[in-house]
């Protein structure tokens, strides 16, 4: 688990006995649980053929997730729409119907995330819609970043007061701002490919290792599952003299 944290913001108040500072720190934490959106899309002349089709691809996409180790009540189908395209320039003649329906598959054994979206694509999924990476102990995490928040901003505090010649005194005010836990993917994909996306990178100027980095995947995967930040941001106020 890496510990980051990055460049505190201080500054004298209007009170000239007192200093305020905010200090920033991020947790950087392998998920435990992937959020999946499969999609089905199938477009035909006939709406009752298009509905078939829809709804049998559906059924296999779930038996092959099924497959991988995902229990059913993981498994939801969570979206369906139904439009009409129409030939150009005729509003009035239908080209085609469009049925779509999308399933959310909470995957819980991290492990096999690519396993799972190979098995997905192959049964008859044609767009992937969205994959969220987020871990199950959120409250722990956030934790862990408010008490390295508040660290830092004692340290960069006191820090500045000794620059300054003077001394910290008690903190006369405290808040407190907690976020992320969650790795949102923007996807796109059709009936030509599926691409998945990789996280967003992270940078910061101060860093903390507390002990090795955790990693779960092998090294022969080809899809790297990364790790997501939780975040907390921390102001306090002191005394100064």
């Amino acid at each position: 688990m890496l510990l980051t944290v990055p460049v505190c913001y201080a500054q004298f108040v209007n009170d000239s006995h007192t200093l305020q500072v905010t200090g920033d720190a991020a947790v950087r934490v392998v998920p435990d649980q992937v959020i999946v959106l499969f999609g089905v899309e199938n477009r035909q002349k006939d709406i009752s053929t298009a509905v078939a089709q829809n709804d049998s691809a559906v059924k296999q996409v779930i038996a092959a997730v099924k497959r991988v180790g995902v229990d059913p009540g993981d498994i939801q189908t969570d979206y369906f729409h139904v439009s009409i395209a129409y030939v150009q320039n005729q509003r009035s003649v239908i080209d085609y119907y469009e049925v779509t329906k999308q399933i959310q598959v909470i995957l819980k054994n991290v492990s096999k995330f690519e396993e799972l979206l190979n098995s997905g694509l192959r049964a008859g999924a044609n767009q992937l819609d969205g994959v969220e990476f987020r871990t199950t102990e959120l409250r722990k995490y956030r934790d862990e970043a408010r008490a390295l928040a508040t660290k830092a901003a004692l340290e960069k505090a006191q820090a500045l007061a000794t620059a300054a010649g003077m001394q910290v005194g008690k903190p006369l005010s405290l808040s407190s701002y907690s976020y992320g836990g969650g790795s949102s993917y923007a996807l796109c994909c059709g009936y030509g490919g599926y691409p998945y996306g990789s996280a967003n990178g992270y940078q910061t100027q101060n860093v903390v290792q507390d002990g090795p980095g955790r990693n779960t995947g092998d090294a022969q995967d080809t899809v790297s599952l990364g790790k997501i930040n939780v975040t907390a941001s921390v102001t306090m106020t002191f005394q100064i003299r």
